[in-house]
């Protein structure tokens, strides 16, 4: 039963800590230590809560998790036990919006605060409002997909205190052998196996009012939810400009972790985890940043090779030709006759 928590496809991005802290929330309800399935990269609590960790690190421990519990439908029971209290800032701005259609906006539009995986888009019919989630950033997988969408249920239901009415319900994921359970949660019927994951509901019910509307706060924590969602530093700036001091450095030495950090002012520290937050390791980007620009040098056909192994910081030769081999499996020399050779044919 849990061989479909497996059918997914490995992702680069980031989600918040407090996801991984709801998770551990959980499992300590259900007499689990968390400490025991924490992936690498999810160990150390974050120094600051704006932080964010690997996405694919979370969705190896929600995996864990389930395989621990003996239970495929962790991210249903999960994503029923999401609080407004574990969003952040954007709980309680949750918590003072006027309707449900303000709660269902925020979440599309801030939806970055909690990961930046495929986001929330929204479509509108005569009758019914549709969320949809496409898969162009990725497949997380059933756990984190089932998590998130039970989980923006399960918030919305609480803020008005009554179900909602949904219409239909699909997921990308395959289907449980037990289909049951998702459509007691939802009320309606539930479909696996889609092109998208969907949730559908009439347009009247956005106009249902929350218990606790407070306008007066809910301008506050706009004005902190927003002022959060700019900070956000945007992954591939950091891992391009690792990249740029790793091609400058390069006729140095291949450049260290030290010496790439003090470039950027940066403790190392703080950029092997910045990095890795980002779903990034710190030697693959240096490997892709060399990478990149011996082919560059090798297309251009200019330098011997023993240059272009001194510019990318090898001393000796082969030690390039051997790197070279490990990243396209051809020497630079086959590399670039096979390249002019598809130059000379275009």
């Amino acid at each position: 039963m849990l061989k479909r928590l497996h059918t997914r496809s490995a992702v680069h991005g980031v989600v918040a800590h407090s996801l991984v802290q709801a998770l551990v929330a959980y499992l300590q309800t259900q007499d689990v230590d968390p400490q025991t399935l924490l992936p690498k990269g999810l160990h150390e609590v974050p120094q600051h809560p704006m932080e964010r960790v690997s996405a694919e690190a979370f969705c190896q421990f929600l995996i864990r998790s389930a395989e621990a519990l003996d239970d495929p439908l962790l991210g249903l029971h999960l994503g029923q036990a999401i609080q407004p209290s574990y969003l952040g800032a954007l709980g309680y701005a949750l918590l003072a919006c006027e309707n449900l259609g303000g709660v269902l906006l925020r979440i599309q539009r801030y939806h970055r605060l909690l990961h930046d995986l495929n986001p929330m888009e929204c479509q509108h019919s005569p009758t019914h409002l549709e969320l949809r989630w496409h898969t162009t950033m990725g497949q997380p997988g059933a756990l984190f997909d089932e998590a998130g969408v039970c989980g923006i249920v399960q918030v919305a239901q609480s803020l008005c205190g009554r179900p909602l009415p949904m219409a239909e319900v699909d997921f990308v994921n395959p289907e449980p052998p037990d289909v049951r359970p998702y459509q007691a949660f939802f009320g309606c019927r539930v479909r696996f196996g889609q092109s998208v994951t969907r949730l559908s509901l009439p347009l009247d019910c956005l106009q249902w009012p929350l218990k606790q509307h407070d306008p007066h706060l809910l301008k506050l924590m706009d004005q902190q939810v927003q002022a959060s969602l700019e900070a956000l530093p945007q992954a591939e700036d950091l891992v391009e400009q690792t990249r740029q001091v790793v091609r400058h450095l390069a006729h140095q030495g291949v450049p260290e972790l030290e010496r790439v950090a003090s470039e950027l002012r940066l403790s190392p520290r703080v950029l092997y985890r910045r990095l890795a937050a980002h779903g990034h390791q710190f030697r693959d980007v240096r490997e892709q940043a060399l990478q990149d620009a011996a082919m560059a040098h090798l297309r251009e056909g200019r330098l011997p090779m023993s240059d272009i192994a001194m510019r990318l910081g090898y001393s000796e030769q082969s030690a390039f030709t051997r790197a070279f081999k490990r990243w396209t499996g051809l020497s630079p020399l086959q590399w670039r006759q096979a390249h002019h050779g598809q130059a000379a044919l275009s």
